[in-house]
């Protein structure tokens, strides 16, 4: 009877100091793909292709006749606030 409760105690002891097993790694959540808007000559074409004229500040009219102005940093500030940055061939938005 002694030699199964020290198995047993043995066993409990060894299972108490082992680590507690690691939680599964789940899928890494996807970067949001993003939207672009080109420029060609003075034409802006928009992530949907639309396309509409650039003008002189460097803003433009959206088809629904929300602006777009372009800030002092080169940037484009969308209606809703975000920042449509510069990089090289047009814009990149979130």
């Amino acid at each position: 009877m002694k030699k199964p409760i020290a198995v047993l105690a043995l066993a409990t002891s060894l299972a108490a100091c082992s680590s507690p097993p690691r939680p599964p790694v789940g899928e890494m959540p996807r970067a949001t793909p993003t939207k672009r808007i080109a420029i060609i000559g003075a034409e802006v074409v928009l992530p949907d292709g639309s396309r509409t004229v650039m003008d002189a500040a460097g803003g433009f009219v959206l088809p629904n006749g929300e602006r777009v102005r372009r800030d002092a940093r080169g940037a484009l500030v969308l209606p809703n606030g975000n920042r449509c940055l510069p990089d090289g061939t047009g814009y990149a938005c979130p």
